[in-house]
């Protein structure tokens, strides 16, 4: 080997180690930086002739690309865990412990301790009072809560907006990044241009689940788990939210925009075409899904089950329940009821066995005024054992009768004299039975001559009776944030015993808190699919003061489901942030033995470049 072949050789590995060099110097100052990946070098030996050497020094980043995408899809979980458990924990304040002073189960215990206390000394004006200020804090509870439960939704709106906003902020950064990655050699600067673009990938996987290929020039392309593009080397699309400042609870979200009182996500691409995010469900994952899903699902949920106990309340105490006379007609047997006195939104319920050995089911035709209210909202369907039909009582009684009769089949008969309806079975071909037929008027009034004991003790806003009427929308919907009690009741205590004028009710009659209590307490109701209880779609039967113990428990059960979850998420992401760095993170004492290594192969080189100036000279003395 030549002198010039040596020294070519020394040069060549003295660039490589002082690159080397470089390299440990900045992982060692960038050990504790957040997003750095360690480097190292790569370097081929070279041979041209007789002259062996170092070529094509490239610094590269240590990182398990599996394993770095999988992080983000854990980001992305444990955003969406975090945002969701956060949300349902600040809902469970709200509710307040069980069995605590302010808690709903406690303030409704508290009314009907009141009612038995005043059963039992029906004429105490004091124990009347007791009554009507544990009513009055029963329904200022629920109208606190029906409140937090639309800031809760407002926030998640508003968490929405920001998300969107974020994401287009990120993808507009990660498209000057990428461009400069892809323009730019494969030296340290390079990696720390990636380095960036994996930080901005990072944070954009905390909004949406991304998924992200590199092609051959380095350039990244991102979709979503829906398989939505939204990234290749550019924005593809652009995110768009019209966010609505305040929410109430008829606000929700449809795809039809004359109905929807919320922001939707919409996507525009570069050629001007706009997409429905939502209606798309682009968004499965991250905080923009968790805000989404609380938004229009969950707290939805939750405010349908306020309502629903509003309603219960207010209709268990001022519905009547009026048996049928029973009634045959030939082979036939059923029942007759009279429809008069029924009210938007009052019921008939038509009881049912399919014979033989069937079980008992039911049909609930509920009144509406006009066809245009038809048919009725999904928050009042039924189930298979208790169909809620709505029947339109603008066209008459006739009317009414043939649409019940379309309604049920040809298993029953169904007629009428004047407001009289009439249904029975099917007689001798005995394929049903009925057994039952009841109205369930709303009684608006007080007392009266020949009064009855149910009164409209809680009221809908400023004392309209509730019905549960469901002309222009369902008078349920946002119940629970106008339930109060009947001003007339606050004027007047004496009627919360006194309901016949003519004879009058005695002052020490109970029969009227009797009946109170054992309508919250003891009477069997039907409650509709609308709460979702523990995810569940069947219409229930049950007492009210069951219901509401279901529902503070169910609450406090799925704050705990999604903490666990929530938990377990966290979990994950933190073993999957292990793993990437172990091979991605900087250890100072192994950059130090490289260091050490890089230093003699210095110091190894520099002596051969010292020889051959030492040789050179002596040849050039001879």
């Amino acid at each position: 080997m030549g002198l010039s072949t040596s020294l070519n050789t020394a040069i060549s590995g003295l660039n490589a180690t002082q690159i080397g060099i470089g390299v440990v110097s900045q992982n060692v100052s960038n050990a504790g930086t957040t997003g750095y990946v360690r480097r190292t070098v790569s370097t081929a030996d070279s041979l041209s002739g007789l002259t062996v050497g170092t070529q094509s020094t490239q610094v590269q980043r240590l990182l398990d690309k599996i394993v770095q995408h999988q992080l983000w899809q854990e980001s992305s979980g444990a955003a969406y865990t975090s945002t969701r458990a956060n949300s349902l924990s600040n809902l469970d304040k709200l509710y307040g412990a069980p069995g605590s002073a302010t808690a709903l189960d406690s303030v409704y215990s508290k009314f009907t301790s009141a009612l038995q206390a005043l059963q039992n000394d029906p004429s105490s004006y004091s124990l009347r009072t007791a009554v009507v200020d544990s009513a009055s804090q029963l329904a200022n509870r629920l109208n606190t809560l029906s409140d937090g439960v639309q800031t809760l939704r407002t926030q998640a709106e508003g968490g929405i907006a920001s998300g969107v906003a974020k994401v287009n902020d990120l993808l507009g950064a990660l498209a000057k990044v990428n461009a400069r990655v892809v323009g730019s050699p494969n030296d340290a600067g390079s990696a720390g241009l990636k380095d960036q673009r994996d930080l901005i990938l990072s944070e954009l996987s905390q909004y949406i689940d991304i998924r992200t290929t590199e092609d051959a020039r380095g350039s990244v392309s991102i979709v979503t788990n829906s398989g939505t593009q939204i990234f290749d080397g550019q924005a593809a699309v652009t995110f768009g939210f019209d966010e609505h400042s305040s929410l109430g609870p008829e606000s929700t979200w449809s795809t039809n925009p004359a109905q929807r009182g919320v922001g939707t996500i919409t996507m525009t691409d570069s050629s001007g075409n706009v997409k429905d995010a939502i209606a798309g469900n682009v968004f499965r994952s991250g905080e923009i899904a968790a805000n989404i899903e609380l938004r229009d699902k969950t707290l939805v949920q939750a405010q349908a089950q306020l309502d629903e106990i509003a309603a219960q309340l207010s209709r268990a105490l001022s519905d009547r329940e009026i048996p049928g006379t029973a009634v045959t007609a030939g082979a036939a047997s059923g029942f007759d009821v009279d429809m008069a006195g029924l009210k938007s939104g009052n019921s008939i319920t038509l009881d049912y066995k399919v014979t033989p050995g069937g079980a008992t089911q039911r049909f609930t035709f509920v009144r509406v005024e006009s066809a245009a209210s038809l048919p009725l909202p999904s928050s009042a369907g039924g189930d298979a054992n208790n169909r809620v039909i709505g029947i339109d009582f603008s066209g008459g009684d006739a009317a009414v009768a043939s649409q019940i009769q379309a309604a049920i089949g040809s298993g029953f008969t169904v007629s009428n004299t004047g407001s009289v309806l009439r249904i029975v079975d099917d007689g001798a071909a005995g394929t049903r039975d009925v057994v039952g037929l009841t109205s369930r008027p709303t009684n608006t009034s007080l007392s009266s001559v020949g009064g009855v004991v149910e009164l409209p003790f809680f009221v809908d806003g400023g004392g309209a009776a509730f019905t549960g009427s469901f002309e222009g929308g369902s008078q349920a919907t946002g119940f629970a944030g106008r339930i109060s009690i009947n001003p007339a009741i606050i004027a007047d205590r004496s009627l919360l015993v006194a309901y016949n004028t003519s004879p009058a009710t005695a002052q020490g009659d109970s029969t009227r808190p009797a009946f109170l209590l054992q309508r919250l307490t003891q009477s069997q109701r039907s409650f509709t699919n609308g709460t979702s209880l523990n995810g569940s779609t069947a219409t229930s039967n049950q007492t009210v003061s069951n219901f509401v113990q279901r529902v503070v428990a169910s609450q406090g059960q799925a704050v705990e489901a999604a903490k666990r979850l929530d938990e377990g998420q966290q979990v994950a992401l933190a073993s999957v942030q292990s793993r990437f760095q172990e091979t991605s993170k900087v250890n100072v004492d192994q950059e130090m033995a490289t260091l050490i290594e890089l230093q003699a192969a210095y110091a190894a080189n520099a002596r051969i470049i010292s020889t051959v100036k030492e040789m050179m000279d002596l040849l050039m003395r001879v």
